[in-house]
């Protein structure tokens, strides 16, 4: 039973972050416009790093009741990943952006690119792995 739990929550995970990043996201960008795109996408992400946060620690919860050590250690990352982008680098790039420091904005964004794109190859690993 729990591995079917890990199974749903895994694909749950995977699924919406793959669906942000090639399907949501560009969408946003080419049908709204630059003025309405990037306001709207800057009060999405508190929402998206709070849901997959919320989702990777109920991961790890049926991680480690099932046993499953690294399951529980990619959900703990990933999970750790998601609270600093969303506590951390996203409140320093808005204000790095509100300030007109392009290179600060741009520093800080890509990490959370960097972050976002390791735990969704994490992510990955643990649906093989499963």
């Amino acid at each position: 039973m729990l591995d079917t739990i890990q199974l749903v929550l895994l694909s749950v995970i995977f699924g919406g972050m793959v669906t942000f990043q090639i399907l949501f996201a560009p969408l946003v960008f080419i049908k709204l416009g630059i003025d309405t795109a990037r306001p709207f996408i800057r009060a999405f992400f508190p929402f998206y790093y709070l849901y997959f946060s919320i989702f990777s620690f109920a991961y790890l919860i049926v991680c480690l009741l099932a046993g499953d050590g690294i399951q529980a250690i990619i959900a703990g990352v990933a999970l750790v990943g998601f609270l600093i982008s969303r506590q951390i680098l996203m409140p320093m790039a808005n204000a790095a952006s509100d300030s007109s420091q392009k290179s600060k904005f741009d520093l800080l964004h890509r990490g959370t690119v960097v972050i976002n794109t390791l735990q969704l190859v994490a992510f990955f690993s643990a649906l093989v792995l499963l």
